[in-house]
């Protein structure tokens, strides 16, 4: 008899409970069990070289699906109700005299009733032929106690890591998180000093957040959703950037560029960068590049020395915002000193100016990178009746302009790893839409928090 097939193979069925819960209890995806085992008379159970078997039947659990409200929609608890069987079994059992190598077990009926995780489907029933048992321990009988045999029933497997979105929300000071599977926010952080940038580390472990009226970076935590450091850098921290091997963090601040060690949460070492407004890192992590509104240049640093090492000078005016892609030997510069501004692709290595877009912009809010670098979204400050389509979709590899659509009054946008959907920042309606990226039409609106200014994923 095999572990899972005591009895019958147990198979969830699902109905739906008609009631609107808010839901507000928490999930869990593990039971514990304990089984007293009677030992018979004249034999004896070594603890410490006995062994524990379980074999379960589900046949007798059922799933339910219960619809809760929350601020952005309905999503669904997803709850198991009902038993599962447990024959346990313990061995070797001996004699007086040590002889024999037999086996007692029981038959133990284990009560479940709880949420096992939450969703946006309502038909989402975990499959029971997953149901596990790990944890089996034997506990010594005392004090008249029988042995006993303890566990816990894994109900779920361990879900994968969330995917979680984060706004920055200059209104109120805190940071709302959106589960990107629910489309919804799960948790609201707040902050004592305003939130105005952040983003997210490329493993997706920690978000850093910048408080642009201090000298404050916050880290939060994205497996407990929590605030675990704060880190002090210059005056009006403003953009960050972090290296593809999450060693380093690079965060603007006062002239200069801070190098964060992420192991350690504290600042190593400070590059100026006199005269910059933005800078990016290249892709290699080995280098930041810096867009000089001063001296009119894009200039090249070294991150390990500090020391500029390239420049490209007397071919822009007032260069002022640079974005590198996740990939690649280039990067996108906004320069111009009056308006229409224009956009130019350079060279990363050799540091050289390349074409500029065959179109003038008002101005840039963000250039924003898709993860496999094949596309670029540039976005212009909503405003009606003159900049109503204000994202333009940028094939990077034939550097061309090839859709351009309207994204109302957003401030800062962020793309998924698959480049499925665009989430988009609106402070003034203290939103967040979802936009599909195949035709750029609004999926879900989601609330946040006030006036969310900066977005990442």
């Amino acid at each position: 008899m095999k572990k899972g097939e005591f009895s019958l193979k147990g198979k969830a069925g699902i109905k739906q409970e008609e009631c609107l819960c808010f839901c507000e209890e928490d999930s869990s995806r593990e039971a514990p069990f304990q089984v007293p085992i009677e030992v018979p008379p004249g034999f004896t159970v070594d603890p410490a070289e006995a062994v524990g078997n379980v074999t379960w039947n589900t046949e007798n659990l059922t799933c339910i699906s219960e619809p809760c409200l929350t601020e952005a929609g309905v999503v669904y608890g997803i709850r198991l109700q009902g038993t599962i069987e447990l024959l346990v079994s313990v061995e070797p059992v001996r004699n007086e005299y040590g002889q024999g190598e037999a086996a007692i077990s029981e038959v133990e009926t284990a009560e479940i009733d709880q949420i096992v995780y939450y969703s946006g489907q309502a038909e989402d029933c975990p499959d029971l032929s997953q149901v596990t048992v790990r944890n089996i321990v034997i506990v010594p009988p005392f004090y008249g106690n029988p042995l006993t045999v303890t566990g816990t029933i894994i109900l779920v497997p361990a879900q994968e890591k969330r995917s979680y979105v984060f706004t920055a929300n200059t209104g109120d000071s805190t940071v709302s998180v959106i589960d990107a599977e629910l489309n919804t926010v799960v948790k609201t952080i707040p902050f004592s000093a305003v939130p105005t940038n952040l983003g997210v580390t490329f493993d997706k472990a920690y978000t850093y957040v910048l408080h642009g009226n201090t000298n404050l970076v916050s880290v939060i935590d994205n497996k407990t959703l929590t605030i675990i450091n704060t880190i002090t850098v210059g005056g009006g921290p403003r953009k960050i950037e972090f290296d593809p091997t999450d060693e380093f963090a690079y965060v603007m601040a006062a002239g200069s560029i801070y190098m964060i060690n992420m192991t350690f949460q504290s600042v190593i070492n400070v590059i100026p960068v006199p005269g910059a407004s933005d800078f990016a890192l290249d892709p290699n992590g080995q280098y930041v590049y810096t867009a000089n509104s001063s001296s009119w240049s894009v200039d090249k640093y070294d991150v390990n020395t500090g020391q500029m090492v390239e420049s490209i000078i007397d071919t822009f005016e007032f260069p002022s915002l640079i974005e590198t892609p996740y990939a690649g030997n280039f990067a996108y510069v906004m320069n111009g000193e009056l308006w229409p501004k224009g956009v130019t692709e350079i060279s990363l290595s050799p540091l050289s100016r390349g074409g500029d877009f065959n179109l003038l912009f008002e101005t840039l809010r963000t250039i924003v990178f898709s993860q496999d670098s094949t596309r670029a979204y540039f976005l212009e400050p909503y405003s009606e009746p003159f900049l109503i389509k204000n994202l333009y979709v940028v094939n990077t590899a034939r550097q061309s302009i090839i859709a351009n659509v309207s994204l109302p009054d957003v401030f800062d946008i962020a793309v998924t790893p698959d480049n499925q959907y665009i989430y988009a920042a609106q402070p003034n309606d203290n939103t967040v839409t979802v936009y599909r990226t195949s035709d750029y039409t609004a999926v879900t609106v989601i609330p946040v928090g006030t006036g969310p200014s900066a977005i990442a994923i």
